[in-house]
Formats: C-alpha cells, structure tokens, sequence
C-alpha cells in the first residue's frame, strides 16, 4: 500500500530521511506552510518512514522511504496501527483532553511498533491550554515517542513548543511542474493544468481540490461578474446594490457548502472560504492583481485569471496600473479589516464604492 507521491518538497524529505538514516531523528517534528502544500502528506510519510519494518533496507536515493509491505506499513497506511495516533481538531479547535489523553497514552508501551506516534493535525489550532499541556509532553518526552506538529501558522503557538520541536517549513511548488504533474496525475489538458497551476498558488493539494470544485469556480464567476459591473459606474446606489447582493449570495454559498460538508458531501475548503467576505476579497485581489500586471506589462503569460482573458483586457485598457495598483492594496486592506471583525456591511460598502468612483 502507497500514499500520493509527494511533490516539490524535496528539500524537507531528504532532512528528514538524513535523520532517520544517521539515527539523529528528534523526538519532535514541526511540518508547517500553506494548507495545499503537503505537510500532512510528508508528516504521515515521515510516520511511514519510521516505523517500516525494513527501513534499514531503503535505497539510498529514495528520501523517507518506506517498504508498503511490511505489516507496519499497511496498518499506518489504512489508519489502524496501535502505535500510530492522529489528533485533528474537535469542532474548531484541539481542546485540551485530547492533549491529556494523548499525554497518558503515549507513555505506556508500544505494541507493535518501536515507536510510538502521534500526529497532531492543524497543531495551531490547539487551544492555550491544550498547549501547555503539549509543551509538559515536549519537555519530558517518553523514550521512543515521535511527535509530529502539522501547522499552517507557528505564530499561533507558544514559542516555546516550536523551540522543542525540529522545525521545517513546507513551501509552494513551481508552476510550470506543478502544470506538468496535473497533467499526468489527473488528466487535464495543457492549458487547463497551466491555469489551475497559477489559481492554487503553487500548492498541489488546492490544485486537485479546485480541479473538480463547480461551486468554487460558480461563485467565483459571480464575484468577477460583480465587480465589473460596479467599475468605473459612478452609481453610488448601484454600487451599494452590489454590495448587498454579494453579500448575501456569499452567506447562501456558504450555508449550502456547510450543509454539504455536514452530509459528507465534496464540499471543498476552497467552496467554503470563497464563500466568506474574506474569500471574496481574496478572488478580487487576483483580479486586479492580473489587470496591474496586463496594463503594466502587456504580458498574458503572467495572468492567473486567463479563462476571463478577454474580460481582462478589456477592464486593462480601460485603466492605469497606478489605479490597478490602489484597488489591490485597498481590497486587500478591506479583507485585513474584515479578519479584525470589521462590519462586513460596512467594509464591503466602502469597497464597492471606491469602485465604482474610481478612486
């Protein structure tokens, strides 16, 4: 049994492999990066690479290597070894029994593995004293424990559980591979691989989640249809319009892809964040982004955008990058407000009609 390949986090692989292979591993492992980049991936193959029975076996140019046969490999591939445990948030947050009831259970002895493992998912989501009670686990570790922190954001945390933990970070991967792996990997055409490559940012697990996400890509369409109705109006009353309608389409949106994910359906994290006054800044951040760069540069190959690039030069020949540039950062400091609670209402109301009077 096999997980995914990994791509483009070489570099974190071939640490992690040296330590393995030298016998320099730490007790203690914080992955972190953006959410699509694969950290949870090279956490659960770092798990595998561990814990493989005939990991002293591995080929030397194969970094965190694991066999897939051994009786190990396949009960940590299907999620059932007694040795290996995962912790993901309860509700929105890792609460602290579940740090206590991992702090008890991973002193006693392993069953059938040399280690025991956890994995602790979304690690910055933990609470203050689900922390401090990791941080008592980290400073005292059981002999032949591994832990393993998986986090978008180490800031979240307690300095001095990242102080105990190797750190590594996860970034994102080159285009024009990321293009060349969704082309094999999912069967996409050139073109539509190229596009989805830019849209994800670089990071291959957004890619394949957006890949097959109509509501993602619906909504998205709304929210471009939106804005360019209102630019360069003059309306104000047009503009406050469009800034009631966005906004309850995005609570729509959202209620339909909570429910969706409720029921266990593919609701994407990229349905739901879209789907959020801050998501929707983000989608219109993109958007002038790619008018700034094709006013400035004339240079199609550097839109993100280019299923709308007609559109695209349309709005670009209309204005200036100095003015491209002034919407950017302005949706931009609207989303950052709306982050601090800002009155979503409110913020989207100025937004709309900066505008469409074009300032």
């Amino acid at each position: 049994m096999r997980l995914p390949d990994i791509l483009g986090q070489d570099d974190a692989l071939r640490i992690l492999d040296a330590e393995i292979r030298s016998g320099t591993m730490s007790h203690a492992y914080l992955l972190w990066g953006p959410r699509g980049s694969g950290r949870t991936l090279v956490a659960r193959r770092l798990a595998l690479a561990a814990g493989c029975s005939l990991k002293d076996q591995a080929p030397p140019e194969s970094p965190l290597w694991y066999c897939g046969e051994c009786a190990n490999c396949a009960k940590i591939v299907s999620g059932v070894h007694p040795d290996v445990s995962v912790i993901v948030p309860s509700g929105n947050t890792i609460k602290i029994a579940q740090i206590r009831e991992m702090q008890w259970r991973i002193s006693l002895k392993a069953n059938e593995s040399e280690l025991k493992t956890w994995l602790i998912d979304d690690a910055d989501q933990m609470t203050e004293e689900a922390q401090n009670c990791l941080l008592k686990v980290l400073e005292e570790p059981p002999g032949r424990s591994l832990i393993i922190l998986v986090a978008q954001d180490p800031q979240m945390m307690l300095p001095t559980i990242a102080s105990r933990c190797h750190s590594i970070r996860l970034g994102t991967v080159d285009m024009g591979a990321m293009a060349e792996w969704a082309g094999s990997r999912l069967s996409l055409s050139p073109e539509r691989a190229r596009f989805l490559a830019a849209l994800s940012g670089g990071l291959p697990g957004r890619l394949v989640s957006l890949a097959s996400d109509h509501d993602y890509f619906e909504l998205r369409g709304s929210i471009i249809s939106k804005v360019r109705s209102v630019m360069w109006c003059g309306d104000g009353a047009l503009a406050l319009d469009a800034s009631e309608g966005l906004l309850d389409e995005l609570k729509k949106a959202h209620a339909r892809a909570q429910d969706a994910d409720g029921q266990g359906e593919a609701a994407s994290r990229e349905a739901l964040e879209i789907a959020t006054p801050t998501g929707a800044c983000d989608c219109m951040a993109g958007w002038f982004r790619d008018l700034f760069v094709l006013s400035l540069t004339g240079d199609d190959e550097l839109v993100i955008n280019r299923d709308y690039m007609k559109a695209l030069e349309e709005d670009a020949a209309r204005g200036s990058p100095a003015l491209f540039g002034r919407w950017t950062i302005r949706v931009m400091q609207t989303a950052r407000a709306l982050d601090a609670n800002a009155n979503a209402r409110l913020a989207m109301d100025d937004l709309m009609l900066c505008l469409a009077l074009a300032r």
